[in-house]
C-alpha cells in the first residue's frame, strides 16, 4: 500500500515537472515575442522602438517566469501539493549565522579572485574595485533598479529552481544529479535573449560555455544549502542575491571579457568541493556523529550536526 502510494506521488510530481517546464520556456517565449515582432535587438531596445511598451514589460515579466509558472502549476495540478507548501520554505530562515556569511560573502570572495586572476593575466586595473548604486538614478546603475533586480533574481526564480523542482527531482535522481539537470535546464533558460532578434550574434561561445558550468555549479551549491538546512528557500533566496550583489557592486579588470569564465570555473571548483565534502561526510564523519547520538541521554540535547539523509549539514 505504502509503495503503491509512493509510485503514484514520484508519478504525479513526473507529470507536475514536465508541464512546469513546458509552461516555463513557452511564457517565456510569449514574454520574448514582442522583441522578436518589432525586430530590434535587445542591446538597442529604447522607448522609440516598435512595441517597446510591451516589450519592456516582457523582459519584466520574464524574470519572475521559474517561479510564477512553478506556483500556477502547484496551483492547479492535483497531488504537486499546493502552493501553500511551496511558499512556506520561504519562512525557513533560522540556519546559523554560518549559512548566512556564506551565502552573501562566498560570491564577493569568488568575485574578487576572479579580479586578482584577471589582473595576472596582464588586465589593467579599474580606477574604482567597488561600484554601488546611485541613489539619486531610477534606471539602469540606481538603487531603485538595482534593488528591482535582486527581487526579480532571486524570489523571481528560486521558488521554481529549488522550491519546486529540485524536492521533486531529487526524490527520483538524488540531489547530485537533480541539482546537474535544473542546472542545465537553468542555464538553457537564462540564454532566452539568444531567440531576441540578433541574439545569437551577440551570444559567444566562452559566454554560453561560462552560463553553463556557472548555473550548474551554482545549482549544486544551493542544492548542498537547500538540504542542510532542512529546506531553507528564504537562505537559497539570499545566496542568490548575493551572487548578484557580488556581480554588480565589483568592477572587473580592463580585460573582464573573461570574467564570467573565470567566476564560472571558481564555482566549479566550489561545487567540486561541495561534492567532496559530502562524500567524505558521509563516509568518515557521518558514522562517527551517529554513534555519538546513540551514546547520548534521551535527557540532553541530541546532536543535529547530519541531515535527513545522514549527511553533514557544516
Amino acid at each position: 500500500m505504502q509503495e503503491r502510494k509512493s509510485n503514484e506521488q514520484s508519478k504525479a510530481d513526473g507529470t507536475a515537472i514536465a508541464a512546469w517546464v513546458v509552461l516555463l520556456f513557452l511564457l517565456t517565449v510569449l514574454c520574448a515575442l514582442p522583441i522578436m515582432i518589432g525586430g530590434v535587438s535587445m542591446p538597442r531596445l529604447s522607448p522609440s522602438a516598435p512595441l517597446f511598451p510591451f516589450s519592456f514589460a516582457g523582459i519584466l515579466l520574464s524574470a519572475y517566469v521559474p517561479t510564477l509558472t512553478a506556483l500556477i502549476v502547484a496551483g492547479l495540478f492535483s497531488g504537486s501539493g499546493g502552493v501553500r507548501p511551496l511558499l512556506r520554505q520561504t519562512r525557513i530562515w533560522r540556519v546559523g549565522i554560518t549559512w548566512y556569511a556564506l551565502a552573501l560573502i562566498g560570491p564577493a570572495i569568488l568575485f574578487s579572485l576572479a579580479g586578482l586572476v584577471l589582473l595576472a593575466l596582464g588586465g589593467a586595473p579599474p580606477l574604482h574595485w567597488l561600484r554601488f548604486p546611485s541613489l539619486s538614478s531610477f534606471g539602469p546603475g540606481g538603487l531603485t533598479f538595482f534593488i528591482g533586480q535582486l527581487i526579480a533574481g532571486s524570489f523571481g526564480e528560486e521558488l521554481g529552481w529549488r522550491g519546486f523542482a529540485q524536492p521533486r527531482l531529487q526524490v527520483r535522481y538524488g540531489a547530485l544529479w537533480a541539482s546537474i539537470l535544473i542546472g542545465t535546464l537553468w542555464s538553457t533558460w537564462h540564454l532566452w535573449p539568444a531567440i531576441t532578434p540578433q541574439g545569437f550574434s551577440l551570444l559567444s561561445p566562452v559566454d554560453a560555455a561560462a552560463t553553463y558550468i556557472r548555473l550548474i555549479s551554482t545549482s549544486i551549491i544551493y542544492a548542498w544549502m537547500y538540504n542542510s538546512t532542512r529546506g531553507s528557500l528564504f537562505l537559497v533566496i539570499v545566496a542568490h542575491a548575493g551572487h548578484n550583489i557580488a556581480a554588480t557592486v565589483i568592477v572587473a579588470p580592463s580585460n573582464g571579457v573573461y570574467q564570467q569564465l573565470i567566476v564560472a570555473l571558481l564555482y566549479l571548483l566550489a561545487a567540486i568541493a561541495v561534492v567532496f565534502w559530502r562524500r567524505m561526510c558521509k563516509a568518515f564523519v557521518a558514522p562517527i556523529i551517529a554513534w555519538l547520538k546513540a551514546k547520548i541521554s534521551a535527557r540532553e540535547t541530541p546532536l543535529t550536526l547530519l541531515d535527513s539523509e545522514g549527511d553533514c549539514i557544516v
